[in-house]
């Protein structure tokens, strides 16, 4: 059973030109301006402004959580997250990359329960550079010497070394014996 968390009022105006006013209202507690959203509280009247800001149960400001401001996209998202609403791939997908990265951090501070329900943007770049270091590793193994990929393949690895998914091990070894096959 999916519970609303809030009501959305929609106010029209005179004027075509201008939008129409949104007010949310916290449905559990009218009078409170803060609605559950994960382990913390989400400011309603902040998410009117396009302000993804959160409070502690306690409404104390969260000091380790900088406040993001969401487009309209971003805050649709949030918006489906409180109605629990399934959120799609093809909706994450025609997001930004700066977009995705604020979704993915409200997700993974807020822990929310449905995060399962939303792709991880992060682990799709970590596939994608895996898969491109094992068909680099793989063609240099095949006898491949060619300057820009060898120097791809570098730069891949001390990459993947930084982020700390390749060992200083394994990369100190491979340069190794790059340096042996004189490549």
């Amino acid at each position: 059973m999916i519970k609303i968390l809030y009501y959305t009022y929609v106010y029209m105006t005179d004027k075509e030109e201008e939008q129409p006013k949104i007010i949310l209202v916290n449905k559990l507690d009218p009078m409170n301006e803060y609605v559950p959203f994960g382990k913390y509280l989400l400011s309603l009247k902040q998410l009117q402004k396009n302000r993804f800001m959160i409070r502690t149960k306690k409404k104390n400001p969260v000091l380790s959580f900088k406040t993001i401001t969401l487009t309209k996209k971003t805050k649709s998202i949030v918006q489906k997250l409180l109605q629990g609403i399934e959120i799609t791939f093809e909706c994450i997908d025609s997001l930004s990359e700066d977009e995705k990265n604020d979704i993915d951090t409200i997700v993974s501070f807020t822990n929310i329960n449905d995060r399962l329900k939303i792709p991880n943007t992060r682990r799709s770049k970590l596939e994608q550079k895996l898969n491109k270091f094992n068909i680099l590793k793989g063609s240099i193994i095949a006898g491949n010497d060619n300057e820009n990929l060898l120097r791809e393949f570098r730069m891949l690895l001390v990459e993947l070394n930084s982020e700390g998914y390749v060992s200083k091990k394994e990369t100190a070894d491979i340069l190794l014996q790059l340096m042996k096959l004189n490549i």
